[in-house]
């Protein structure tokens, strides 16, 4: 149940709580971090390295030097960077005579040197397993390369032979089909002459050839020494070989080891390997050269489809056993740890994911949050990011026990140069919401000293690194992921559910060959499924829950009518309306019902079984095993119920209510409108909450579990109080929240405990703002090209239109200051209101700094600092780089010297800012001061 009073004189503005104050208790809560001891129970968890937000970082054509290393990575540890993650890339021209070849002794010597430097500074080095993305490189035989399959027919008729010449090297298999039905196999029958030597004989037949032939898929955006065919990524010794040079590369060096090996998400374009015959035969039980023309597509749809999905199992076999796994072993034998991005791959991506140390996903463009205020690039046209695909990944580490979760965060966020901090927020909110917990910003290069502003620079935005303006508040957007992160790698995840994917629903269909389970275009695959649909419910009523495969319901246990996996323990399985199911998992789950688990399967049983193989018996497996099952009418309405040895089967249309027999209950925060995610910790819960929506939340939010006390966090200040707390019906704990849209927090539950401390300080408005009017003094004290001239003016507006042609393309920082007289109307506190900010601040009351205002909401309580009588307030606004960058690319400066795609737009299109008009740059106002008690 959701409570909330709104009036005129009792609204609240939430966490804005930079105060100096708050500041302190942050320095304090942390003083123990690097001694790595706690303070006590109410701090939070400890802060480590991996707690802070990580970078991709590009080395341009391997261009890189001690010096300019050693720099650029003190200069990110001061920025609060916890790591970095190599990809070598393509160079840039003119440095030529710099350029590093991949795995050679001077790369080696490179990476040495960066791993003992991040040591230094308590930051970590992960690195790709290659240069660009994905795997490959000079190493790759065009046997071992990436690789697809043709299938081309020949139609003859009796006694005409083929005289077309076949590619003996590239063919797998030749058969030939009657019209009768009769199959001949005729791969050994190919003469020197590579025609086949076989004559039909009568009748009209079809013979295919199947070649495997190269994808054509090079390694993309390759550094120096790194380019070649991508690998193979189904064939073992295509895998094998490619590793192989890494071992004699490495065997040489003697540096500290790399923390993580990388694999970046599917972007393979092969679909075959030359054993693929052999091995769907002996994973399928069947010979697919005797269904070639299901393959392609041809005769009864229910056939076709089984044969393809079948196709469609094995590569997906293929990928994770000769591909994924052997990667990740690989690794461990050299002491480091995997992150993958499994998102495109042609298979079940809850076990791709799984098998890395630490799953990782990503986010590509704007989610279009209704935060008022928030900026979304126009030219951005593709899908925007979906969190119920963002928990593939978290639900995989999850449920096999993995503790971080990683996250490629706001590739092309916007257009380059356009991205503020304020974007960036709420992306990462819902990241975090939706179960990442470490963070990889996408990205920065690396640049030397001395380059021409603005230095090099990757294709995609957004750039993260310090030659953005927005740079000078970087630090306070670290410092509250690393916060937020903190708490979400403590405890345990706290989900009740797992929800089952039926990929073989996905597998079973007619179109194409392989199916790839793509981030970036899910309408084409998740959003129409009954799975998205029960999941976008249970989402949306505020259920808790994970994502489980067929192969990973094989390894739950049940204890105490729970089920255990991870580490992990949840409440129930729930089956969405699917058609096929595999007789071993519908055994697992069978097993897991006798144990004493509750099934819960929204719409009907599952029908069949899926694929071709032995299709007969299984399905005969499949009746018996369902026969078992004897739903009957339960006591309530819709819902029918099959007990099966401790624990039983629930059947039903509506999954709130199929969910409520099963004694699963929800989290009533759903109802306050806000975005959740849920931890354990030793004495109660954590909860990371934000207001990514439109509305003001200003009210009691009933808990989905019972707490004695409470402590409120406001990571991007630090403060911290005990909450206002009471108990709801059924003892749940009820809490009182306010949170503007934007703005987020961490609340800390405490089950049996009393906790004692400092209140949380809220802040409820006692009368109508007071404007802060005059005459504003804008002087511009940092930035490029040239300072403006100041200027004194008491109507705030973007200081391009200030009228002096160099506050045009000025990107930087302008101090505002004014002189106000305190209202005289009483209040117990006040809140500052900047209006709009072009596009963060830093404030300043009475020369006492308040703190640094960089995403929404634009708001601050400076009540401790405001004087009776005369106040004076310095606004410290910076902007984005946009204006800069038009002024550059008018004055035709040449920084755009990259090779290999260069620098494009977010249409992929040449860059261009030469047409850009002015963006908005400053203190727009209006600026309230607003009276709170």
């Amino acid at each position: 149940m959701f409570l909330v009073k709104f009036n005129k004189q009792n609204r609240s503005f939430g966490l804005f709580n930079y105060s100096a104050t708050g500041v302190l208790l942050f320095l304090l809560m942390f003083l123990g971090c690097t001694s790595g001891e706690k303070q006590s129970e109410l701090d939070l968890p400890v802060e480590t390295k991996e707690c802070r937000p990580w970078t991709y970082w590009w080395w341009m054509g391997n261009a890189v030097d001690k010096q300019n290393l050693s720099r650029l990575l003190e200069t990110y540890d001061k920025a609060g960077i916890g790591g970095v993650h190599i990809i070598p890339i393509y160079g840039v021209k003119g440095y030529e005579d710099k350029f590093i070849d991949y795995l050679s002794t001077e790369w080696l010597e490179m990476l040495e040197f960066t791993v003992a430097e991040a040591e230094r500074l308590g930051m970590g080095v992960d690195m790709s397993t290659g240069t660009g993305w994905p795997f490959g490189g000079p190493m790759v035989s065009l046997e071992d390369a990436d690789s697809k399959v043709t299938i081309d027919t020949f139609m003859l008729m009796s006694d005409v032979r083929l005289e077309k010449k076949l590619d003996k090297e590239l063919l797998q298999a030749l058969m030939a089909y009657s019209d009768e039905g009769e199959i001949v196999d005729l791969t050994g029958k190919v003469d020197k002459d590579s025609v086949p030597d076989w004559i039909p004989p009568g009748g009209n037949w079809k013979l295919y050839a199947v070649s495997q032939r190269f994808s054509g898929r090079d390694v993309k955006r390759a550094a120096p020494g790194g380019e070649g065919y991508a690998v193979n990524p189904y064939s073992k010794r295509a895998l094998s070989n490619y590793l192989s040079v890494f071992d004699e590369a490495f065997a040489v060096y003697h540096g500290g080891k790399v923390r993580a090996n990388y694999h970046d998400s599917f972007e393979y374009g092969g679909n075959w390997t030359d054993d693929l015959f052999d091995e769907f035969q002996s994973r399928r039980g069947y010979d697919l050269r005797k269904h070639l023309s299901a393959l392609l597509g041809k005769g009864d749809d229910d056939m076709v489809a089984r044969i393809k999905s079948d196709y469609r199992e094995t590569i997906s076999d293929l990928l994770l056993e000769n591909f994924i796994v052997p990667w990740v072993n690989w690794v461990h034998e050299k002491g480091s740890i995997t992150r993958n991005q499994a998102h495109g791959s042609p298979g079940n991506i809850l076990d791709l994911y799984a098998a890395a140390d630490i799953p990782e996903t990503e986010i590509f463009g704007p989610s279009g949050f209704k935060i008022p205020g928030l900026r979304m690039d126009p030219d951005f046209d593709t899908e925007p990011p979906d969190l119920l695909m963002l928990k593939f990944s978290s639900s995989a580490a999850h449920v096999a026990g993995k503790k971080l979760v990683s996250s490629e965060s706001c590739t092309w966020l916007g257009e380059h140069f356009k991205v503020s901090l304020s974007q960036v927020k709420p992306e990462i909110d819902q990241l975090l919401i939706a179960g990442v917990n470490h963070v990889f910003y996408h990205g920065m290069a690396y640049s030397p000293a001395g380059e021409t502003w603005p230095g090099w620079l990757f294709y995609a935005s957004t750039n993260f690194a310090p030659s953005n303006s927005f740079w000078r508040h970087f630090p306070e957007h670290n410092a509250y992921i690393t916060r937020c992160q903190s708490v979400l790698q403590s405890g345990k995840p706290a989900n009740d559910i797992l929800l089952y994917f039926p990929v073989y629903d996905v597998w079973h269909n007619t179109e194409g060959m392989e199916s790839r389970l793509q981030v970036h275009n899910i309408s084409k695959w998740l959003y129409s499924t009954p799975f998205y649909n029960v999941a976008k419910t249970m989402w949306d009523r505020g259920f808790t829950f994970d994502y489980i495969s067929d192969r990973l319901i094989s390894n739950v246990k049940v204890a105490k009518n729970n089920l255990l996996t991870g580490d992990n323990e949840y409440r129930t399985v729930i089956v969405p309306d699917c058609n096929l199911m595999p007789v071993k998992t519908l055994e697992n789950l069978m097993n897991l019902a006798k144990a004493g688990a509750t099934i819960i399967v929204q719409g009907n049983l599952p029908r069949d079984v899926p694929g071709f193989g032995d299709l007969e018996n299984r399905r005969e497996q499949f009746r018996k095993m369902m026969a078992e099952l004897k739903p009957v009418d339960s006591d309530f309405s819709g819902i029918s119920q099959a007990d099966f040895g401790k624990g039983h089967f629930l059947i039903g249309g509506n999954i709130e209510e199929l969910l409520a027999v099963a004694n699963v209950s929800r989290e009533p925060v759903a109802d306050a409108g806000i975005s959740f995610i849920r931890r354990t910790h030793e004495r109660g819960y954590y909860y990371f909450m934000a207001n990514l929506g439109k509305q003001i939340l200003d009210g009691w939010v009933t808990l989905g579990v019972k707490a004695k006390s409470a402590q409120l966090f406001d990571p991007r200040s630090s403060r911290r109080g005990i909450a206002d707390l009471q108990e709801g019906e059924a003892g749940a704990a009820q809490v009182w929240l306010q949170l503007q849209p934007g703005e987020s927090c961490i609340l800390q539950t405490f089950s049996t405990k009393k906790i004692n401390g400092p209140k949380w300080k809220y802040m409820h408005v006692s009368g109508e703002p007071y404007e802060i009017k005059g005459e504003w003094s804008v002087d511009f004290i940092e930035g490029h090209p040239e300072l403006p001239p100041g200027v004194k003016t008491e109507h705030l507006t973007s200081w391009t239109v200030f009228g002096h042609s160099a506050t045009k393309n000025f990107s930087g920082t302008a101090k505002y200051s004014i002189t106000f007289d305190k209202p005289e109307q009483q209040a117990d506190d006040w809140l500052l209101d900047l209006g709009r900010v072009c596009e963060s601040a830093s404030v300043k009351v009475n020369g006492q700094l308040i703190g640094v205002l960089w995403s929404f909401p634009f708001r601050i309580d400076i009540g401790d600092a405001l004087r009776d009588g005369k106040n004076t307030l310095e606004i410290e606004v910076t902007n984005l780089s946009a204006n800069r960058i038009a002024d550059v690319d008018r004055r035709r400066v040449p920084w755009k010297k990259f090779y290999n795609i260069n620098f494009v737009d977010i249409k992929y299109r040449p860059f261009d800012a030469s047409g850009w008009k002015p963006m908005d740059s400053g203190l727009m106002g209006p600026v309230n001061l607003i009276p709170c008690n």
